[in-house]
């Protein structure tokens, strides 16, 4: 038979006559509790009633607190444990032994400690939420927001809104029901009982809940890391999501490249692959093709595209075609810009929920090759 065993506590540690009533309970079963937690440590007794009462520690120091157990023990009442940084838990098996307090409103005046504590620790609590927050949604302000919300961040974002929002609302009743419980004992009424097994199921759906939140965030970022795959461009499988160098400038592509790759990432939002291939002092070329779930999203990514395009040719001439086969398109062309003669160019085009984005330097003009480009995105449609 085991001398210890945990249980799955109540939620809710400001509604203190719940917790005493649920304590009381696991007495009367053969526990007394041995080490508070989420789920606290017991250990077995002879079965049998009792009193238990939750006393919010005050700033006693430690000749006083062992002043006022010594009081306690006198008056029939046993020191159990701390009940996180907040109570101490006392037991009493004699039911002729007087209360710890003499009367609710005496009572009130270590509430009145407990709130102004809590009260500050949950100010230090919410400016840490505040900061942690701000950094989880930097991402925010950079320059390709919709891409990686598109990406997956949706989820780390919607994760982080539930959590804070779960956290606010958790603090907020914290602090309203110490106010409530205390303002009751100034009145001269003692505190309320909760039912102990509603607050256990309570707490046990939050768990439930709490924890099927991080298991599916953990299964979709490893879904995402597993998506992601790199490999050289001539293992890439088709179709290729760009116009090739081969179509753009033949007599360039033949050219030995120092670097050739592809990439590829999905999700449940946008799938996004991505070839560079080029020489270092030569013809170069980066493409990415992303299919989004609906095209009013495949827009705000054109428009984004189009922007990064924009600031990475500062100085270029921008053409935006009116073309039946693009539902959006731009060609932004720097020229020469070096005595190699190679232009360069930069297409972001889209068509329904297919956007492309593709960089060169080449000896060649892209909007001779728009019918490529529209065959492209209609492949990925």
């Amino acid at each position: 038979m085991k001398n210890h065993k945990r249980f799955l506590a109540p939620m809710d540690l400001w509604d203190v006559g719940t917790i005493e009533a649920w304590l009381e309970e696991k007495a009367a079963q053969g526990w007394i509790l041995e080490k508070w937690g989420s789920y606290p440590r017991f250990e077995r007794i002879e079965p049998r009633p009792c009193r238990v009462r939750l006393d919010p520690q005050s700033q006693r120091i430690q000749v006083e607190q062992e002043e006022a157990d010594a009081l306690y023990r006198d008056m029939g009442w046993r020191r159990a444990c701390p009940l996180g940084d907040g109570y101490l838990v006392y037991y009493c098996f004699d039911p002729a032994a007087p209360d710890l307090y003499t009367d609710p409103a005496s009572q009130a005046w270590a509430w009145e400690k407990l709130l102004k504590r809590t009260v500050r620790r949950n100010a230090l609590a919410l400016l840490l939420l505040a900061v942690w927050t701000a950094l989880q949604f930097d991402d925010l302000f950079s320059d390709n927001v919709v891409e990686l919300f598109l990406r997956g961040m949706w989820a780390v974002w919607l994760f982080v809104v539930l959590f804070v929002g779960g956290e606010l609302w958790r603090l907020a009743r914290q602090i309203r029901g110490i106010r409530r419980q205390r303002k009751q004992l100034e009145a001269g009424v003692p505190l309320e009982r909760g039912d102990p097994a509603r607050a256990v199921k309570r707490r046990m759906r939050s768990e439930v809940i709490g924890w099927a939140t991080i298991v599916l965030l953990y299964v979709f970022v490893v879904g995402l890391a597993a998506g992601q795959r790199e490999m050289p461009l001539s293992d890439a499988p088709e179709p290729l999501p760009y116009v090739a160098m081969e179509v753009l400038a033949p007599e360039e592509a033949v050219l030995p490249m120092d670097a050739a790759f592809y990439r590829e990432s999905g999700g449940l939002l946008l799938t996004l692959r991505s070839v560079e291939e080029f020489q270092w002092e030569g013809p170069y070329l980066e493409a990415k093709m992303a299919r989004v779930c609906a095209a009013p999203l495949a827009d705000l990514l054109y428009q984004e595209w189009l922007s990064e395009a924009e600031t990475r040719l500062p100085r270029a001439a921008v053409t935006v075609h009116q073309d039946s086969r693009f539902d959006q398109v731009a060609l932004l062309d720097n020229g020469t810009g070096t005595n190699d003669g190679r232009a360069r160019q930069l297409l972001v085009a889209r068509q329904g929920r297919a956007v492309i984005y593709q960089a060169v330097r080449l000896h060649g003009d892209l909007s001779a090759h728009l019918d490529d480009f529209a065959a492209v995105l209609a492949e990925f449609q």
